[in-house]
């Protein structure tokens, strides 16, 4: 990539540093981080070489999923701040050359959202068909594959009508039915809207579960809403990406970028290369990461793999065999205590050990285009603050075209206080220690507005662009 391309293609050179604002710093002493605490270390975060600010679920929100359960998609939850903090985040870290993107969580919406809430008032509410029903009872035994054993099933009751109500998620998180013009009508009013106080872009959650249709529902081709999000995008920001979750076989999650086309997500986390990554530090053998890198899809010059070594959810392993998956506990999570759902590992950082460290070296991002063995023995400065819940990783150093995702070590338990002293050399430490400190049950927005009309639209389903 030419260096005149940076500029606006500058997601292909991206470090990318994920944060809850609710954990990074509390500027005014109520126990809770919030959006001013994170005005006031943009120059720390610039210091460190982060170029792009991924900011987690900052929205009204009962809480009961780590803020993934939105109760108003266009409001800021009070205990962070107000939209006018979050403007003076976004223009201040413009100005130190950062771009700020946003979760974007359309799959699904909390249960206390007042488009739920009205849904459930009456079967002939305007706001009914927002949601997936069904009139008779889901098979017995039901179960939920992103949450095994935490979930019962995809399905869950509303005692007042006896109809059931999809829930992909906990149940507490009703599916939107994006077959419903009108959802998608005010799909595009949320990111529009974001769009116009100057974000740069969205991680998109969870994609794969947003396209899936309700049964019965007359949609030939569900990719054409990715293609009509994207168009929709770049129309009201040229620079503006979707970065998305996509943990799929890489045959299939081809497909999510728009195929030759590329116009469709313009980011994808590599989730088979992230995995092959840790396989091959518990093997101390780079093969399984290289091997992955080779299988990679060949991708088109609009689109790019966002390689990285965690986020903020679990570390999953969904996608190694039952013996290379055990190899992985075994060199990084040996207490079965610290494997979630069978399939990986608690949000906690695996440590490395100390035959790991002398063979790679403290492990941060590796760069799609370096040798493992020289990157990530050159990587060595990983940051992981655990009071805030923060990490960072210096970029290597190589020449090479693709991004650098620098993650927080997030949702990991913690204590105000606790020791730093485990950490890697190059640990830096908040200014703050505090509890985290729960939201109230009853905390939820009531100021959305319940107007299903919009003046941009999904309609066309592929169709004509959004109006």
């Amino acid at each position: 990539m030419k260096i005149t391309d940076t500029s606006d293609l500058w997601w292909k050179t991206a470090v990318v540093y994920c944060l809850d604002v609710e954990t990074f710093l509390d500027s005014n002493g109520d126990g809770v981080g919030d959006l001013q605490g994170l005005a006031e270390r943009i120059d720390y975060l610039s210091q460190l070489g982060v170029t792009c600010l991924w900011l987690m679920p900052f929205y009204p929100t009962p809480d009961r999923d780590d803020g993934y359960d939105v109760s108003d998609f266009y409001g800021v939850d009070p205990r962070l701040g107000n939209h006018g903090d979050l403007v003076e985040v976004i223009r201040t870290a413009r100005d130190r050359g950062m771009r700020v993107i946003v979760d974007l969580v359309i799959n699904h919406t909390s249960d206390r959202h007042p488009w739920f809430v009205a849904a459930k008032r009456s079967v002939n509410s305007p706001f009914r068909d927002y949601y997936v029903w069904r009139d008779d009872a889901p098979p017995k035994g039901q179960k939920n594959a992103v949450f095994p054993g935490q979930a019962n099933g995809i399905w869950g009751k509303d005692e007042k009508s006896g109809q059931w109500y999809q829930h992909s998620f906990y149940e507490h998180q009703p599916d939107l039915n994006i077959a419903n013009p009108r959802v998608r009508d005010e799909i595009a009013k949320v990111i529009g809207f974001w769009l116009q106080l100057g974000i740069s872009g969205f991680r998109v959650d969870a994609v794969p579960f947003l396209l899936e249709i309700p049964e019965g529902a007359n949609i030939p081709e569900p990719h054409d809403l990715l293609r009509d999000i994207r168009r929709f995008l770049q129309r009201r920001s040229s620079e503006a990406i979707l970065l998305g979750e996509v943990n799929l076989p890489y045959e299939t999650q081809a497909q999510y970028f728009g195929g030759e086309n590329g116009d469709e997500l313009t980011m994808q986390f590599d989730f088979v290369g992230m995995q092959s990554l840790y396989l091959s530090f518990a093997r101390k053998d780079p093969a399984p990461l290289i091997a992955a890198l080779r299988a990679r899809p060949a991708l088109g010059s609009e689109v790019q793999w966002a390689n990285f070594l965690r986020n903020h959810d679990e570390l999953t392993l969904d996608k190694l065999s039952d013996g290379e998956r055990q190899e992985v506990f075994d060199a990084f999570a040996p207490d079965e205590r610290q494997r979630v759902f069978g399939r990986g590992i608690t949000r906690r950082l695996p440590r490395c050990s100390t035959a790991i460290r002398g063979e790679f070296g403290w492990p941060t991002v590796c760069c799609s285009l370096c040798r493992v063995r020289r990157c990530c023995s050159t990587a060595r400065r990983s940051v992981w603050v655990r009071t805030s819940r923060s990490s960072v990783a210096k970029p290597c150093g190589h020449r090479c075209s693709g991004p650098r995702i620098a993650t927080e070590a997030s949702r990991m338990p913690r204590r105000a206080g606790s020791s730093l002293a485990h950490l890697p050399m190059g640990t830096h430490r908040s200014t703050s220690t505090w509890p985290r400190s729960s939201r109230t049950a009853d905390r939820c927005c009531t100021s959305s507005a319940l107007s299903p009309s919009g003046t941009v639209s999904l309609r066309s389903w592929g169709g004509a662009p959004f109006r």
